[in-house]
């Protein structure tokens, strides 16, 4: 594997999870723009919770988040895709947030 198509490191409060840097160019522009490929130290990830930054990589990799659990964690995964620039999850997040927001 290439120096630059390393994985990368990123570190949470008390978690280490790696990632591939190539993923993250291609899904989560903004948080592969936060890693330096080649460099294999951790990246501080602040501000997310470890189980919601587990479920943004795990969309990042193709992997679809149930309904349940984007209602469960909805505001969480919106900041975080936002914030990593994921898209897609961010409007699914925002859809089931607006189905289950109840207007009086």
């Amino acid at each position: 594997e290439s120096a630059a198509n390393r994985r990368k490191c990123a570190k949470t409060t008390s978690t280490t999870i790696y990632a591939s840097h190539v993923i993250l160019d291609v899904n989560a522009p903004t948080l592969a723009d936060m890693c330096r490929p080649g460099d294999g130290a951790a990246v501080p990830i602040n501000g997310v919770v470890p189980e919601v930054f587990k479920k943004v990589l795990f969309f990042c990799y193709g992997g679809e988040i149930k309904e349940e659990e984007l209602a469960a964690n909805a505001k969480a995964i919106i900041e975080a895709a936002d914030r990593f620039g994921i898209v897609s999850l961010k409007l699914q997040a925002e859809a089931v947030l607006t189905e289950q927001t109840e207007i009086t």
